[in-house]
């Protein structure tokens, strides 16, 4: 009998994660330790185990991280917590787990919206005209969008018409100007791309999606063909090294040409694998498998004009049968 491939993921509430212990466990070929900062993380049922943690900004994060680590002895570990990616880089190889995310300069650049776009600037890939929070709000191109430099899930994200829109929105900030980044705003069609990529570098399958509705998440979404997203793709791979899975955000304007604009990358998988993984392409499982020595050619096809439609489901159980409201680690 094989060995069970041991895999550790965060943000075990998450939409995109519940998804990925479900079809890793559906393998038989994996055993799955889930994390999440919520007790009431539906993925920490799902898995094999499940531990309460402090949030990633928490002091107490890193001690408890790796005292999962040691106990658990996790052969891949997968971030999808944003301000756990770097955490996870720090002490992984010290438990002897590889982790399932890119490297780690690709990450600390993706994960700072100005430095993605200063990197995209420097590959010469097309991205919305951009300025950091502190410029002359005169000079800036309007309509516009504002967010913040760190952030996940449009929080803080504000549209604005003209300059006084801008003024009004620092006036209630909670961070300086300089912490927030404004991007020309760009109408047309938005795409989240699953990019598959070894972490070797190879690349193993690139996946648009067409977002349909939105909201933090996104809510409905089509999987569609695109030569022109997936040469970006593949340019991103190529002159920034992610060598890792990423995932990355894309407007297509209205215009005659279709011109496209990579206004956001995400170092980890998306909310949107769930699409994926039901398209024909379990990133997830490739990613792995090809980091545990299989021979995987890619590009994998997909399953083009998929539709995907979110919604909420509802468990019912006596409270005595769901411990993780009492569970940590000490």
């Amino acid at each position: 009998m094989k060995k069970m491939i041991n895999v550790l993921l965060s943000g075990a509430g998450g939409a995109g994660t519940i998804e990925i212990i479900r079809s890793l466990k559906k393998t038989g070929r994996y055993r799955v330790i889930g994390i999440d900062a919520s007790p009431y993380a539906f993925g920490l049922k799902l898995a094999d185990v499940g531990y309460v943690v402090p949030s990633a900004t928490d002091s107490k994060f890193k001690a408890v991280l790796e005292s999962i680590l040691d106990r658990e002895q996790p052969d891949y570990v997968i971030p999808l917590v944003d301000e756990e990616i770097l955490i996870f880089h720090t002490i992984a190889s010290q438990f002897g787990a590889k982790v399932v995310a890119p490297a780690p300069e690709f990450c600390r650049i993706a994960l700072d919206k100005w430095l993605t776009y200063q990197a995209l600037q420097k590959a010469h890939v097309t991205a919305p005209r951009s300025w950091l929070g502190n410029h002359d709000p005169r000079k800036i191109k309007y309509p516009a969008v504002i967010k913040p430099r760190f952030g996940r899930g449009s929080r803080g994200l504000a549209y604005l018409k003209q300059s006084e829109d801008l003024v009004k929105y620092f006036q209630d900030a909670p961070e300086p100007p300089e912490a927030y980044i404004i991007q020309r705003q760009i109408e047309g069609k938005e795409f989240t791309v699953s990019v598959v990529v070894g972490l070797d570098g190879s690349v193993l399958s690139v996946i648009p999606k067409e977002v349909i509705s939105k909201k933090g998440i996104t809510l409905i979404g089509v999987t569609r063909r695109s030569p022109k997203i997936e040469d970006i793709c593949l340019k991103i791979q190529e002159r920034l090294q992610a060598n890792g899975p990423f995932n990355v955000q894309i407007m297509m304007d209205e215009g005659e040409k279709g011109n496209t604009y990579v206004f956001e990358i995400n170092p980890r998988y998306s909310t949107t694998v769930a699409l994926t993984i039901a398209s024909g392409v379990n990133e997830i499982d490739l990613v792995i498998r090809h980091a545990h020595g299989e021979a995987i050619q890619g590009p994998i096809e997909f399953t083009p004009n998929l539709m995907m439609i979110r919604y909420y489901t509802h468990l019912y159980i006596p409270e005595s049968q769901w411990p993780f409201h009492r569970a940590n680690v000490e």
